[in-house]
């Protein structure tokens, strides 16, 4: 590939040092002199790094032909290495290297968001994604994780992190933190990682309420005098990855299934699992497609209305039943061309073994859940019973329409993993 006059060629040396050097002592310090070059390009500079990976480090044709036509001739665990050896490109063992570096892995996990933004634009670089996911996928797998209670006594390093990369329900500062961190019955979970540092990698708040939550009002609800002591129900409200970079790598699933178990040993009176989860794609699906015999153009804009301030009284009721049937069959229905669920937060929660439980509207007047789905939010029911028939239900006439567990597994995707 010819040089681009965005890449030094300072860096390239140094990348190609890097992949001959042996085991010396030097060898982080190169490695921190490549991820630092790297880290000092502009955006068109780093697109000339990432295409230097895909064309000039990507695996030898002529090797890999040799390999298999020595496994063809005499197929053997020894031709199976080789043949293995010939197809590992060397910007996968570049990658391998640059993790020697000081914070390395941090650093990697940076570059590789910065990629991700490069590949929607540049699809070509598909390969390059491939090799990151090979390594993260190894060096993030759950036996490295480290689940962590935080609370208010947590260290701020830590904590703090909530405070920014809540998404699902934003903070508005260190008071709304305190709020999700406190109370005995307000509890928050994340996976820690020791080449990572005090940087949680992905964390979930979880609320002990005495029902299953339709609607966000608990989460600022701090009365605690109009409840009881027979609190059986935890929500997982908020489900946050904090490393766009890790996309894919499937973390969520382990620190589900660590929470309840969690959960469990400590509060044995808690026997029911379920989320209050966002439907991002909701509206967006409604507004480009029929329903029933409403076009969903206007079932939207009714919706809408409905949830105006001084909306006539009955507004909403009027809309809830279209909406709901609506919003079951683009959950429990709805596929894209791989089979998959069209919601990504559907994916995430049917893949890892919960059923949808309820569906609720209204459950939110937070903007961006208004943008996304009219407010509209679903509780994911995680460890129903074995063979029990559950129900995907409406907030007020609780329809029962069948979601069995047959047919959530059905709706499991196999690949990359998305949260609320």
């Amino acid at each position: 590939m010819d040089a681009s006059p965005h890449l030094p060629r300072r860096l390239t040396e140094q990348c190609a040092a890097l992949l001959d050097v042996g085991d010396g002592h030097f060898k982080p310090t190169l490695a921190s002199a490549v991820l630092d070059g790297f880290e000092g390009l502009g955006p068109e500079g780093q697109l000339a790094f990432f295409r230097h990976l895909h064309g000039d480090l990507g695996a030898a044709p002529a090797a890999v032909d040799d390999a298999i036509a020595r496994w063809r001739d005499a197929p053997s665990q020894q031709s199976a290495q080789r043949l293995h050896a010939a197809s590992e490109s060397p910007r996968q063992a570049l990658l391998r290297a640059l993790n020697l570096a000081e914070d390395g892995t941090f650093r990697l996990v940076s570059m590789r968001s910065r990629f991700l933004a490069v590949l929607a634009e540049h699809p070509e670089l598909e390969p390059v994604d491939q090799d990151f996911l090979h390594l993260f996928r190894s060096w993030f797998n759950a036996g490295f994780l480290k689940l962590h209670e935080l609370s208010w006594d947590s260290p701020s390093s830590l904590v703090e992190h909530v405070l920014e990369y809540e998404s699902v329900h934003p903070l508005g500062g260190w008071a709304d933190l305190r709020s999700r961190l406190q109370p005995a019955d307000r509890q928050c979970f994340a996976f820690l990682h020791p080449s990572m540092g005090d940087r949680p990698l992905i964390f979930v708040e979880v609320a002990v309420t005495e029902e299953i939550p339709s609607s966000t009002d608990f989460i600022t609800d701090l009365d605690r005098a109009r409840q009881g002591s027979g609190r059986t129900v935890a929500t997982l409200y908020s489900i946050n990855n904090t490393f766009p970079g890790l996309r894919g790598i499937p973390f969520g699933n382990h620190l589900i299934k660590q929470v309840i178990a969690h959960v469990r040993r400590h509060d044995p009176e808690v026997t029911t699992f379920v989320t209050l989860s966002p439907v991002p794609g909701f509206r967006r699906w409604l507004e480009t497609r029929p329903a029933g015999g409403t076009g969903g153009r206007r079932l939207a804009a009714e919706a809408d209305d409905a949830l105006r301030p001084g909306a006539p009284a009955g507004a909403v009721e009027a809309v809830r039943p279209a909406i709901v049937a609506a919003a079951r069959s683009y959950l429990l229905e709805s596929t894209d061309g791989r089979g998959r669920p069209l919601d990504r937060v559907a994916r995430f929660h049917l893949r890892n073994g919960a059923v949808l439980d309820r569906i609720n509207w209204p459950a939110s007047t937070e903007p961006h859940v208004l943008d996304q789905s009219f407010g509209l939010m679903v509780n994911y029911l995680y460890d129903a019973p074995s063979g029990s028939d559950e129900r995907a239900r409406d907030d007020t006439e609780r329809a029962a329409v069948p979601a069995s567990r047959a047919a959530a597994a059905a709706h499991r995707p196999t690949t990359t993993e998305e949260t609320t």
